[in-house]
This record gives C-alpha cells, sequence and structure tokens, in this order.
C-alpha cells in the first residue's frame, strides 16, 4: 500500500472516529417517572405544584425548581366538615405531557403551565385564568377536541369553600390552545343547586366534549353533552343508590363504556355503564370494608380497581375480570400513625400505586404481577405547612 492510500485511510478513520465522538457528545436527557401534586396551600398566594421524581424503586427526590408556584391560594381547614376537600381532579396533563393545569380552590383560577422537557414548570402567558365560578376543584381535559390543536376543558367550580360566600356551583367550558391558553366559553356556565358541591367532572372516554359530572352532596351523578362552542346539556342523571346517597370520586374503565364511583357512606363501588350517547346505566356494585371509601384507581390494562378508605387508612385492590362486579383482591392499611389516604394514580409504568394522605405525605406502593400491593418504603414527606391538605395527583413520563 502506497504511503499516499495509507494516508487516505489514516484521514478516514480519523473522521469517522472524530464524527463518532460528535454524536456522542450530544446529551440525551433520560426518561423520568414524575410525580405532580397539588399541595393546595391556603397561604395567601402560596399555592404550587410539587413535582417529584421516582428513582424506580420507589424512592422520590423532588425535581429541580419544585415547588412551581401557581399564583394563587388553595382552600384551608374548614370549620366543620370537609366537602371542600371532597373532590378529584385537581391536577391535569394533556396526552403529549406538554401541559399541566392546577385549580387554586380559594382564588377562583387555574394555573396553566408549560411543562418542558426536563420536567420543570414555566407558567403559560396570562395564567392563571378565572374559574368563572367558586371553588374550582376539579379539571376534565379533552386533547385536540375540536381540531387544530384546539382543546376542551371542563371546570367544577364546587363552591363549597368555608372562607368564600357560598352563590352557586357550576360547570364552565373552555376552549384550550395548543400552548395552553385558556379561553372561556361565553354562555357555557352550567349552573347546579347551591349546595351540590360537585366533586368531579370526566370526559367522557369515546366522546369528543361529553362527560360526566359526580355531584357529591347532590347525591347524582349526571351525563352532559357539550356542544363545540361549549354549551351544555343533561343527557341523564341518576340518584346515587343508598340510604347515604353521596358520592365522591369516580373513574373511567380503560376499554370499555364504564365507570366506578366510590360511595363512602354506604361502603360500597357502583358500576356503571353507558352507551354511546353517554347515558348512563347503574350495572353492578361490590361491598368495601374500609371506612370512607372516596377516591379509586384503575390501571392501564382496566384489569385491576384500587380505591382508598380516608377514615380507615386503608387501601383495598379489586379484580376486574368481569368488569360490571369487582371482586376483592387485598385489603390493606397503609403506614403510619393516623394515615389519611386519599387521591390515587398508578404510575406509568404500572409498578407503583400513589396514593397522596392527608398527613402531608405520599406513599408509595409496589404493585405486584397479580395487581395487589405492599408499601416497602417509607411515605415521602412534602414539606408543606402544618395543617396543609394536598388534593390532586398526576403522573407522567417524560
Amino acid at each position: 500500500m502506497t504511503i499516499a492510500k495509507v494516508q487516505r485511510r489514516f484521514c478516514l478513520v480519523a473522521a469517522i472516529a472524530a464524527l463518532t465522538i460528535t454524536c456522542c457528545a450530544i446529551p440525551v436527557l433520560a426518561q423520568q417517572n414524575l410525580v405532580y401534586i397539588n399541595a393546595n396551600n391556603p397561604n395567601e398566594g402560596q399555592n404550587a405544584v410539587s413535582a417529584l421524581v421516582n428513582d424506580g424503586t420507589g424512592n422520590m427526590t423532588p425535581l429541580a425548581g419544585s415547588p412551581f408556584y401557581t399564583g394563587g391560594t388553595g382552600v384551608g381547614t374548614p370549620p366543620s366538615g370537609d366537602a371542600d376537600w371532597d373532590s378529584d381532579g385537581e391536577i391535569a396533563i394533556n396526552a403529549a405531557g406538554t401541559l399541566l393545569f392546577a385549580v387554586n380552590g380559594h382564588t377562583n383560577t387555574v394555573a396553566a403551565f408549560t411543562l418542558n422537557a426536563d420536567g420543570s414548570l414555566t407558567h403559560v402567558s396570562g395564567s392563571p385564568f378565572p374559574s368563572n365560578g367558586p371553588q374550582p376543584a376539579s379539571i376534565a381535559y379533552k386533547d385536540n377536541a375540536l381540531g387544530s390543536g384546539v382543546s376542551v376543558m371542563v371546570v367544577v367550580n364546587k363552591d363549597s369553600d368555608p372562607l368564600q360566600t357560598p352563590t352557586a356551583p357550576n360547570y364552565t367550558s373552555y376552549t384550550v390552545s395548543s400552548s395552553g391558553v385558556m379561553t372561556f366559553n361565553a354562555g357555557s356556565t352550567y349552573a347546579l343547586p347551591p349546595g351540590a358541591s360537585p366533586a368531579m367532572a370526566l370526559i367522557r372516554r369515546s366522546a369528543v366534549t361529553g362527560f360526566f359530572g359526580v355531584e357529591f352532596m347532590a347525591g347524582t351523578i349526571s351525563s352532559y353533552k357539550v356542544t363545540r362552542t361549549g354549551i351544555m346539556s343533561v343527557t341523564n342523571s341518576l340518584a346515587m343508590p343508598g340510604p347515604n346517597p353521596i358520592g365522591v370520586g369516580a373513574v373511567l374503565h380503560p376499554t370499555v363504556k364504564g365507570l366506578y364511583l366510590t360511595l363512602p357512606a354506604d361502603h360500597k363501588v357502583e358500576v356503571y355503564g353507558y352507551d354511546s350517547t353517554g347515558k348512563l346505566g347503574a350495572v353492578g356494585s361490590a361491598s368495601n370494608h374500609g371506612a370512607a371509601i372516596c377516591w379509586a384507581a384503575v390501571n392501564a390494562a382496566g384489569t385491576r380497581l384500587y380505591t382508598s378508605e380516608t377514615a380507615s387508612g386503608t387501601i383495598t385492590v379489586y379484580d376486574l375480570t368481569n368488569t360490571q362486579k369487582p371482586v376483592q383482591l387485598q385489603h390493606l392499611a397503609v403506614s403510619g400513625t393516623g394515615a389519611l389516604p386519599t387521591h390515587m394514580k398508578v404510575d406509568p409504568t404500572g409498578q407503583f400505586l400513589y396514593v397522596l394522605d392527608r398527613l402531608g405525605v405520599l406513599h408509595v406502593l409496589n404493585i405486584a404481577s397479580d395487581g395487589t400491593v405492599s408499601e416497602n418504603v417509607t411515605p415521602f414527606s412534602l414539606g408543606l405547612p402544618s395543617g396543609d391538605v394536598p388534593l390532586g395527583v398526576q403522573v407522567l413520563m417524560k
């Protein structure tokens, strides 16, 4: 081989090596298993979203920059009862994982954030946005519902904040741009009876904009139609069953037209089906051995239902092989003296069940292959002010 050929070969190898080094030097962000919690801080202007990272074994650490302030105030300790805390959906993330929304219950606003590549949050221009009602407590969100990147949001204004003068609870709709800007749909506010204290709204899985509303103190669960301009009307409304008809949490089944409603005073889960128009009908139920069954979560496969029983400090696991007849598999007490488990989410990997606690901690439970759970790590303290009750949890892999 001639010297010239050797030199050319050396230069080619060197160039490839340099290119390889350059490509390898490009930073790649590892996926993070993220948990977002609405801290519901009742101190003026101090509400925030706490962001945590799971290291893969259930140990949690705060994300850099957390907490992220919402620009509003949460609802405080009520003088009696806890209707202001009986809700779900206080925090929402869009399907793409690029937007996050959180309620400010006492200042009647919804904070909108851009969810950055590293999981951190940046306020959307104009945030927080007015909720057009007293005490926003739940957010139902449908990505790209109207096409061209325009999404639909329904906000539940609960009207159970003891530090606000009662007026009337309502559902209000918004369009949401691809950048997260919320625009109130004029004329969309749907008033509910005073004292109804709605707990949450859920966008119907197969619908563009239809949703279900859980009217906690009214003792009803209702299905609503929503026009493309955000105007709402009732499809049907059912009285919750039993001698004590109040319901708090509901969760949709991910693959069939059904939902599960917790009935705390009657110690059971009520099962509902619905047709293509959204019309609801009761189809089954399951008993619960805990006290104050209030919140629920379903795994991605739709094979397991999880409920939390706040007063007894317990979690119940149900088998959903028959989606209309949940069968109890496990009833477990979470750790900690006087534990008060509430809002729940299964993490995106299906390996963990996150359970908020009114004592200001997050329980991280391991999910076994059969869907049962165990608590193997110490609950993570959220570092909230004394008496602060966190409301709402969401999860994301990013």
